[in-house]
């Protein structure tokens, strides 16, 4: 009975296996093909059906990108990044179509001089970033378990070996080691905490207008500048309507656009 049960269960993570491997073939072939809405059906669905990873989500980015849909394409990146922060493919896909967003709000400001970047980040949340964005928790994880591995050698060292230097080798190894097992543990926390933060949007519409209210129909609301699809950025605040659903973001692209987009506009990353 139990042979019975343990082959039904290998057959249908096999028939599991093949299902999902002959839907990304699919996609794949849809998006080779130039089929680029139909390679984003697919991708879609899978990862509906299967849950999302960071292939998945850089192979729909790229499937976005080529339908010209830049705003999704960026949301797609963006996520495949937090999941894998070091991938080379993924940051080169994403920093040139960061390029060509800021190309493209730079058109909207007919002549204004005012900067389509992000604010350069000081000294300490560049160290924060690099710690955090650039490389996952798992990756910091992983250092943090072998540098506990060195720190029980030299627990070992000191405990059974006999001689002199090789004993003074292993305490002051071992209070090295271990120190740099916590630090890199505290960079996994810090790394994972990153990746569940839902700060960050991206504009999702064609273009839109940061509105200096939270009101469309105020008539005092004036326009605090164009951005285009794909602009990456930072929530602020937000405001709810009356059934205690958000209905407008406050956001911080820099120091020259900050004001406040309709939800709907804004794909939270």
């Amino acid at each position: 009975m139990y042979k019975r049960i343990l082959l039904s269960s290998l057959f249908c993570l096999t028939a599991f296996f093949l299902k999902a491997q002959v839907s990304v073939a699919s996609a794949d072939s849809a998006y080779l093909a130039g089929n680029y809405q139909e390679a984003i059906e697919i991708y879609q669905q899978i990862a509906q059906e299967q849950g999302v990873s960071a292939p998945l989500l850089f192979n729909l980015g790229n499937a976005y990108f080529k339908a010209d849909d830049f705003g999704h394409a960026m949301v797609c990146y963006q996520k495949a990044k937090r999941l894998d922060p070091s991938n080379s493919k993924i940051n080169s896909n994403l920093n040139y179509l960061t390029e060509k967003v800021q190309d493209a709000n730079k058109a909207e400001q007919k002549g204004k001089k005012k900067k389509v970047a992000e604010d350069t980040p000081n000294f300490l949340q560049s160290v924060h970033s690099s710690i955090s964005e650039e490389h996952s928790s798992d990756n910091w994880a992983g250092w943090a378990a072998a540098f506990f591995l060195v720190f029980a050698g030299c627990v070992a060292l000191y405990l059974f070996c006999s001689g002199v230097l090789l004993r003074k080798v292993g305490f002051f190894g071992g209070f090295v080691f271990l120190g740099l097992s916590m630090i890199f543990i505290v960079f996994a926390y810090s790394a994972a905490a990153v990746s569940e933060e839902h700060d960050y949007g991206v504009v999702i519409a064609f273009k839109t207008e940061l509105q200096t209210e939270p009101n469309a129909a105020t008539n005092n609301n004036s326009s605090e500048g164009i951005l285009t699809q794909g602009t990456k950025l930072r929530i602020i605040s937000e405001e709810t309507d009356a059934d205690g659903k958000v209905s407008w973001y406050k956001v911080r692209l820099n120091s020259d656009y900050i004001g406040w987009i309709q939800a709907e506009y804004l794909d939270i990353i």
